[in-house]
């Protein structure tokens, strides 16, 4: 499954997008906004990080 999103980020958020890039954090936006998508789902209980690495794992 493949989806496509643009997003416009203002104020404090494009700060803390950009503040994530230039730390090193992450090396794109796209990356960042993954990320934090993921953590958000596992954060709500809809996965878990067993899972996602076995996922991972499969991919490779």
């Amino acid at each position: 499954m493949e989806t496509t999103l643009t997003l416009k980020f203002k104020g404090m958020e494009a700060r803390i997008l950009d503040e994530m890039i230039k730390s090193g954090i992450f090396n794109t936006k796209s990356e960042a906004i993954r990320s934090a998508l993921v953590k958000y789902a596992m954060d709500l209980g809809l996965f878990n990080r067993k899972k996602i690495w076995e996922e991972r794992e499969i991919k490779k």
